[in-house]
């Protein structure tokens, strides 16, 4: 019996805040190179600021399914929910986590097929989940309990970048 840890993110969404933090790079560059270094330190704030929020909302997000249970990460928090508690997994363009004790568990970034894939119907990552569940089901502590945290320094630069942001194109 395999046992096994894996972890779900959406590789395009990774790819497209790349896009954005090159394209905020060029644009802060190009005023630096031409002299214009207020323009150059606005450019760069606004440009973390958006990078930032993009990559709280679209990369931070994942899922992992491990010996303890599921990990869910999202913008704002994340769940810890161990095999004993969880009821359900769907993964059909969301993922949604029911547990026994009717919480639901919301991601809205996760992998998927696009809608036009043939296979789009069929690919859901619940079987790989409940695979691993299998291979862990008996080891888990009855006793575990569902726990959420918020997570508090992502927000807290974002947030810091934003205000400075706004402060810089407020003074300069």
């Amino acid at each position: 019996m395999a046992q096994r840890s894996i972890t779900y993110r959406s590789s395009f969404n990774i790819v497209m805040v790349v896009i954005v933090a090159a394209l905020a790079a060029f644009l802060t560059i190009d005023a630096a190179v031409r002299g214009f270094w207020g323009i150059a330190l606005i450019t760069l704030l606004w440009s973390l600021a958006v990078t930032g929020a993009l990559a709280l909302l679209l990369v931070l997000p994942k899922l992992t399914a491990d010996r303890m249970g599921l990990t869910c990460v999202g913008p704002i928090g994340t769940w810890s929910i161990p095999w004993v508690r969880v009821d359900s997994v769907q993964t059909r363009r969301l993922l949604l986590v029911r547990t026994t004790d009717g919480r639901k568990i919301t991601l809205f970034s996760m992998p998927h097929r696009p809608s036009g894939s043939r296979l789009a119907q069929s690919f859901d990552l619940g079987d790989e989940i409940e695979a691993v569940r299998r291979d862990w089901e008996g080891r888990a502590d009855p006793d575990a309990v569902t726990a959420h945290r918020y997570n508090l320094v992502p927000l807290a630069l974002v947030g810091a970048v934003w205000i400075a942001a706004i402060a810089a194109s407020l003074m300069l």
